[in-house]
């Protein structure tokens, strides 16, 4: 029977005493376990099988334990995890680390309720099987992945990037402009995690720094408080951290965190641990962190807004949202997915039974706008122009014949006089259309109805007449 296969370890440590303790940690959580003592020893067992994970020592008698990854074999998913044993660990080895693309560090001497919970998410050998790889693909080609929808090549590269991080334990940061939809992404990460069955926990930095709280300081929500503190002096306050564990903390516009918890968070991401408020002893962390920025980190870095050592730690993992501008025409599956919802919400409801369409025109705007506000403005008109619509959802802005940038929203127009020869008609729809779309030849070529190849060939013939 294929779930009972058990899941097989290989550890790389040279100390006999920490090889024989890791052993039966690892042994005792239902993980089949093969060792070695150096890096030789490493490769051999690399050559008799392949392991569900492995934990290495960063110093070997013979090299550095990340030497061993260049020689590690692809799982289905693409991913092996590995987990970096330390007793000297810096930020600095911490980021290299993680750049190389491990799952994890633990700090010597092995926090063992810390190595017992990175275990538990390691993937068994029957879980992902080559029918769910496939039908991820396919969702992928008809733009669906979790939560996030598009299929231009801007937003399948952030898939490929989501897809290489989920499974691993490192700290992410998330950078787009406003409305690029970094929340989604970062619940897509989660719910592609070993973490997905966790809670995913938000914090927005940005409205606490307009709007401090006032009972409880930053520090306390958190990591938390003891009691004997404060308003709340008879029972301990779970922090943040506390609340997201064994899931997700999402710490949105962490450039927004004033400079001392920063100074906090970049430490409890180094050491893994972190105190409560009148604490008095180390707390593991046990939650993944994942932060967002709309403004550039090195800008944030440059203005004081953000701590070098924070950004040098997350930036070793960091994924990049493309403006809904540069997505092709990501924008038409956006606002039709959207229209799809909002037909389910009413005929749930019970009051009405709706099948809204959106109509050509609409698609023409959703081609030829420059969308400044990115995903959650096309929500925002989307769903404006739903509520006000009959049968089909044919325009943006219904009631408005304004223009935005110098382009109008609700299509351009082409005059031409009658007895003008076809080509001629052509040429000149053609480059007004280029024109309307900022010289896009994608979205031009999407808008005329033709291939992009044969748009290209006109464009050539046009030239050379």
């Amino acid at each position: 029977m294929l779930a009972s296969v058990m899941p097989h370890a290989l550890i790389v440590e040279d100390d006999p005493n920490s090889l024989s303790g890791l052993s039966a940690i690892v042994a005792a959580d239902g993980f089949s376990v093969d060792t070695a003592i150096s890096l030789a020893e490493a490769r051999a067992a690399l050559s008799r099988f392949i392991p569900d994970v492995v934990l290495i020592d960063l110093n070997l008698p013979d090299g550095r334990g990340l030497d061993l990854l260049s020689h590690l074999p692809a799982q289905p998913d693409g991913v092996l995890p590995v987990i970096v044993m330390t007793g000297n660990a810096t930020v600095e080895s911490a980021i290299e680390g993680l750049r190389h693309g491990i799952w994890d560090y633990l700090l010597k001497p092995v926090n063992i309720p810390r190595l017992r919970s990175l275990l538990a998410r390691i993937p068994r050998p029957y879980e992902l099987t080559e029918e769910v790889q496939t039908l991820r693909t396919k969702l992928r080609r008809l733009g669906r992945f979790g939560p996030m929808i598009g299929r231009s090549d801007a937003i399948q590269h952030v898939y490929d990037t989501i897809e290489r991080l989920a499974p691993t334990e490192t700290a992410v940061l998330i950078c787009g402009e406003a409305g690029t939809g970094k929340e989604v992404a970062a619940r897509t990460l989660h719910e592609m995690s070993r973490r997905r069955k966790g809670p995913f926990v938000v914090f927005d930095c940005h409205t606490y720094a307009r709007e401090p709280s006032g009972e409880r300081g930053l520090d306390s929500l958190l990591f938390g408080q003891e009691p004997g503190l404060g308003a709340s002096a008879e029972r301990r306050e779970p922090g943040l951290f506390e609340q997201a564990s064994g899931g997700t903390l999402l710490l949105d516009e962490i450039a927004e965190l004033p400079l001392a918890q920063q100074e906090a968070l970049s430490k409890a991401l180094d050491s893994q641990t972190y105190m409560r408020v009148g604490g008095t002893s180390q707390v593991s962390v046990d939650c993944r962190i994942v932060t967002t920025m709309r403004k550039s980190p090195r800008e944030a870095v440059t203005d004081g807004a953000l701590r070098e050592d924070l950004w040098l730690r997350l930036d070793a993992a960091s994924i990049v949202l493309p403006p809904l501008r540069e997505r092709d025409d990501d924008a038409v599956l956006l606002a039709e997915a959207l229209v799809d919802d909002l037909n389910r919400d009413v005929n749930a409801s019970g009051l009405a039974h709706v099948h809204k369409r959106i109509g050509p025109n609409l698609i023409r705007e959703c081609l030829t706008y420059d969308w400044p506000g990115n995903v959650r403005e096309l929500h925002e008109r989307v769903r404006r122009a739903y509520n006000i619509s009959d049968e089909i959802v044919d325009t943006l802005r219904a009631d408005e014949t304004t223009t935005v940038g110098g382009r109008r929203l609700n299509g351009g127009s082409v005059q031409v006089t009658v007895g003008t020869p076809l080509s001629d008609v052509e040429d000149l729809l053609i480059r007004a259309t280029l024109d309307a779309v900022g010289g896009t030849r994608h979205r031009a070529a999407t808008l005329l109805g033709i291939s992009p190849k044969t748009l290209y060939n006109k464009l050539q013939r046009m030239k050379m007449s």
